[in-house]
C-alpha cells in the first residue's frame, strides 16, 4: 500500500510543534529555530499549506508556508527572521509579553522593546526627588 500524501502544512511543520496561547502561536520548527505569529493569520497560513502538496524539501515547504505569514517575530538564529511593520510587530510583542514571553530572548528592535516596557514612574518616586534639593539646604542651616 503507497504512503499517503503529506500536505505542505504536514511537511512544513514536521518534527517540530505548535503551541496555541490565546490570540499568538508559537512554531518551533525541528532545528530551524522558532517564530511567534497573530493566530489568525497562522491559522489562514494553516489552511492554505493544508490543501496544498507538500515537496519532499521540508526548508521548500517550511519556506512556503512562512511566506504566507505577514507579521512574525523570530527566535535569534531562526531559519526566519522577524518581519513586519512597526505598529503589528509591536503589537504581536505586547501579546507576547502577557503571555509571559521574555521579549530580549526574541529579535525585537530595541525601541519597541522599551515602549512596552516602559513604566510609569509611581507618584512618591517624583516626590522624593522635588524634595530632594530641599535637604541639601536644610543641612546647611544646621
Amino acid at each position: 500500500m503507497p504512503e499517503r500524501t503529506k500536505s505542505l502544512y504536514e511537511t512544513a511543520t514536521g518534527n517540530g510543534r505548535v503551541i496555541r496561547q490565546g490570540e499568538i502561536v508559537q512554531v518551533i520548527m525541528d532545528g530551524a529555530g522558532a517564530f511567534v505569529c497573530n493566530a489568525q493569520e497562522f491559522s489562514v497560513a494553516q489552511k492554505w499549506a493544508m490543501s496544498r502538496t507538500g515537496s519532499s524539501n521540508k526548508v521548500t515547504d517550511r519556506g512556503r508556508f512562512i511566506e504566507k505569514i505577514e507579521v512574525l517575530i523570530s527566535r535569534p538564529n531562526s531559519f526566519v527572521s522577524t518581519r513586519g511593520s512597526t505598529v503589528p510587530v509591536e503589537r504581536l510583542a505586547k501579546q507576547m509579553k502577557q503571555a509571559g514571553y521574555e521579549l530580549k530572548d526574541w529579535n525585537i528592535t530595541k525601541d519597541i522593546i522599551e515602549s512596552i516596557e516602559k513604566k510609569p514612574e509611581p507618584v512618591v518616586k517624583k516626590k522624593a526627588v522635588e524634595e530632594a534639593p530641599d535637604e541639601p539646604a536644610s543641612d546647611q542651616q544646621s
